[in-house]
């Protein structure tokens, strides 16, 4: 989000409720940024080459955000922030983790149990063969 150093974000909050504090934020930043996207929306032709390829089917490529379906610019024409981006990019990646969780979880806590009784195992023989030297004296005099 910017910032070099969460503390300074978190320091920010001092005395404050954090979630009532938070949604305060976002709210005066929300607002901010519709102002911005109506001013800038005012600012545009309302006929240009973009809207006549689109009469005709086509869109122009606009670049994708790494794990996101849409354009950066189709969220801002959806009056989206940079802020809902990410939280639907987190979203989605949450989704898709807890799918691949419900989907090979058993398999995973399997294959853990058999590699700990596999390390279980060695370890066990390293001590009995560790402890028979010992004991046994393992040397010639």
């Amino acid at each position: 989000m910017g910032f070099d150093d969460a503390r300074t974000v978190i320091k920010s909050f001092e005395g404050t409720y954090i979630p009532h504090e938070f949604a305060r934020r976002e709210k005066v930043l929300r607002e901010r940024f519709e102002k911005q996207l109506a001013e800038e929306r005012k600012k545009r032709p309302k006929r240009s080459i973009g809207s006549l390829a689109s009469l005709f089917g086509i869109k122009s490529p606009a670049p994708v955000m790494e794990g996101m379906d849409q354009s950066t610019t189709e969220y801002l024409e959806q009056g989206k922030m940079v802020w809902d981006q990410i939280r639907e990019r987190g979203q989605k990646q949450y989704e898709a983790i807890d799918k691949e969780i419900r989907e090979n979880g058993e398999k995973w806590l399997a294959e853990m149990a058999a590699e700990e009784e596999k390390l279980k195992d060695e370890q066990m023989k390293g001590m009995k063969s560790s402890m028979a030297g010992w004991l046994g004296g393992g040397g010639e005099k």
